[in-house]
């Protein structure tokens, strides 16, 4: 009997636990893990300590230890000086096509701009078709600010791409507008769950705490909720605001608070373990992802897999995902104020909406997420 051909992906990673700052780092580790069970997968990353994946093969592609981003990724954080990313991209690229010389595949998987000149490059050496996740745009990360020189390789990217997947309907959109691709070449491929990672037990009982998680940035809308928690502690004296997360707007988010006379109100708990996350989630009454631009936003199906209903802003990917959460304008904060207050006062409305949102998990696996990316890749390498 004739033995079936098991395709090959040649995928190229830069974020990996334990060295994940957003939700490119969580995509790469569940893609790969699902991808690894049906097709031979070798993953290549930037450093050598990661968490392992049985049958996978993993390859490094090492950064140049005395440059900035390696240093930060080894202290768990990332940098966000463009043009020293650019000579650490110049190192994974070039190492990366030293590697490939012995690599057999059958499709490049890149991700993002950051990985994708990489990619580019390996496809030019073996003609091998070439598939770029896009998780965001520059102009989504600067809200509209964005540096021409990232922009210009996003470009490429999407250009030289054979296909595209988008996180989101919202992105497909951006990189339509901004870049001119075309609406065929994209799929839109949603993030997923694994609702068996977040199983601690619920104690939240009499809590009245609202969690924000995630980076501490201009993109986030941090400073709308914390507007509205304003409003909310003049109605519940009880109410605790607790932000899980580090970035450059730390520093404004903190006068901020004290400017409000919310000081002893909102709590910065700087960067957590994942453990740490889990157990802020159970605690958590409310889950508020306040962004003014969010291309998916993955930690609003944690909270829900935690048992926590979920504010979300309109202007967010997952918005046009689940129905049981309530979704509101990043800059309306008397409406936002609104929504936390009801789920904080009603115990109804906070279950109702906990168990219902919990349900529509059901349906989002990171099987069915792999899957999707099996079956374009089959697509492609038919063709």
């Amino acid at each position: 009997m004739r033995r079936e051909v098991i395709m090959k992906v040649l995928f190229l990673g830069w974020e990996f636990p334990p060295h994940s700052v957003g939700g490119l780092g969580r995509h790469t580790y569940e893609v790969v893990k699902e991808l690894s069970k049906i097709m031979d997968v070798s993953l290549i990353l930037p450093f050598s300590d990661y968490q392992n994946i049985q049958k996978v093969k993993f390859k490094i592609a090492p950064l140049n230890e005395m440059t900035s981003i390696y240093k930060n990724f080894k202290a768990g954080g990332f940098s966000e000086l463009y043009e020293d990313i650019q000579h650490e991209i110049e190192s994974y690229t070039k190492n990366v096509l030293r590697i490939v010389k012995t690599e057999k595949f059958d499709i490049i998987q890149a991700n993002d701009w950051i990985t994708a000149r990489a990619g580019i490059a390996v496809k030019k050496m073996t003609g091998k078709p070439l598939v770029i996740t896009m998780h965001s745009t520059e102009s989504d990360r600067t809200i509209g600010h964005p540096w021409p020189a990232i922009e210009r390789q996003e470009k490429s990217a999407v250009q030289s791409a054979d296909a595209i997947v988008a996180v989101s309907e919202r992105l497909k959109g951006e990189l339509i507008k901004n870049y001119g691709v075309k609406p065929e070449k994209i799929s839109v491929i949603y993030n997923a769950i694994d609702r068996a990672e977040f199983n601690l037990p619920r104690t939240n009982e009499r809590s009245k705490i609202v969690l924000y998680t995630g980076r501490l940035s201009p993109q986030k809308g941090i400073d709308h909720l914390i507007r509205a928690f304003k409003t909310v502690t003049k109605n519940d004296k009880d109410a605790l605001l607790y932000i899980v997360g580090e970035g450059p707007e730390l520093k404004n988010l903190i006068e901020l608070s004290i400017d409000l006379g919310l000081s002893d109100k909102v709590i910065f708990l700087g960067r957590v373990s994942d453990e740490d996350i889990d157990y802020f989630y159970s605690i958590a009454r409310v889950f508020v992802m306040p962004s003014v631009s969010e291309p998916f936003g993955i930690t609003a199906l944690e909270a829900i897999a935690s048992g926590t209903p979920a504010i979300v802003s309109i202007q967010s990917g997952v918005a046009e995902l689940l129905k049981n959460v309530f979704k509101v304008d990043f800059w309306d904060s008397d409406q936002m104020a609104d929504m936390i207050l009801g789920l904080l006062t009603y115990k109804g409305i906070n279950e109702t909406m906990s168990a219902e949102a919990y349900k529509e998990l059901t349906n989002l696996t990171w099987k069915d997420t792999a899957n999707k990316f099996f079956n374009l890749y089959k697509k492609l390498t038919k063709s």
